[in-house]
């Protein structure tokens, strides 16, 4: 019986005007009847996907958030995964050859987005709640979780090729979506992130399903039984699947979960 369902937002949770099914409430609360476990797993920061639920719900979610490298509960980090300044500098350096690119540091604290992307507000509200603009990377005092890089023209593979090719061993690239690709450590993902927490609250991976699209959901995939790709996912994501359902657009995820809740009270 399936005890933990996690799922992607952007792409699978989300239509694509970023609401969802107006059944969800009612879904989440057989969830909760059932004891079952409800993840949000994320490239998106902790601040934004909280925004997304109603209070009563928000509070109760557990968000793997930053693609893994952070995740939190009930307002307390319980895990989190972070660059160190070497990395961190050295990958800056890369990004900056780039200038049609808009670099957000994913920080502990907050996100930091260079002043001069200030006239893109009402876009970076879209995708994230704590931003500070800043004069200089390389000044930021936090914890820095990973790069997330928005490109605004048609030229996503070129650039993400070229960028890939200079990152050490250490750290890789992929991408969130048709804007946005992501750099963090190889030794951290949604599906490590994942199974960490299954271990935590003892769930076998044959008691979790895992809903996601694109190629950030890959291994919260591989790391489940219940692998469900959504009908606009990557090919690749689709070749791993347990199952291919409906699309982000026609509410997928809370069809699926409807179909496993109507499985377990029958049984």
């Amino acid at each position: 019986m399936i005890r933990l369902i996690a799922t992607d937002m952007d792409g699978t949770f989300l239509r694509d005007d970023k609401s969802y099914s107006e059944e969800f409430p009612q879904v989440y609360q057989k969830l909760k009847e059932n004891n079952i476990r409800f993840m949000i797993a994320s490239g998106n920061q902790y601040e934004l996907l909280l925004s997304k639920f109603e209070p009563g719900i928000r509070d109760e979610l557990i968000y793997l958030c930053e693609n893994g490298t952070k995740v939190v509960y009930q307002g307390k980090c319980l895990y989190k995964n972070f660059l160190n300044k070497e990395d961190y500098l050295e990958t800056i350096k890369i990004l900056e050859q780039y200038d049609d690119c808009m670099i957000v540091v994913s920080g502990d604290h907050h996100a930091y987005i260079s002043k001069k992307y200030e006239y893109k507000k009402d876009f970076i509200n879209l995708f994230m709640k704590n931003v500070v603009f800043v004069d200089r990377y390389d000044d930021i005092d936090d914890d820095i979780l990973k790069f997330s890089i928005a490109h605004f023209d048609d030229k996503i593979l070129e650039r993400t090729q070229a960028i890939a090719a200079q990152l050490n061993d250490k750290l890789k690239l992929v991408t969130t979506g048709h804007v946005w690709f992501d750099i963090f450590y190889k030794s951290v993902n949604k599906g490590t992130t994942l199974t960490y927490l299954l271990e935590m609250y003892n769930i076998d991976k044959s008691e979790a399903a895992a809903f996601g699209d694109e190629m950030n959901d890959y291994e919260m995939l591989k790391s489940v039984k219940y692998a469900y790709a959504m009908e606009n996912a990557v090919d690749e994501v689709k070749t791993i699947a347990y199952e291919v359902v409906d699309s982000n657009e026609n509410d997928g995820v809370i069809r699926k979960i409807k179909e496993i809740l109507n499985s377990i009270e029958k049984l």
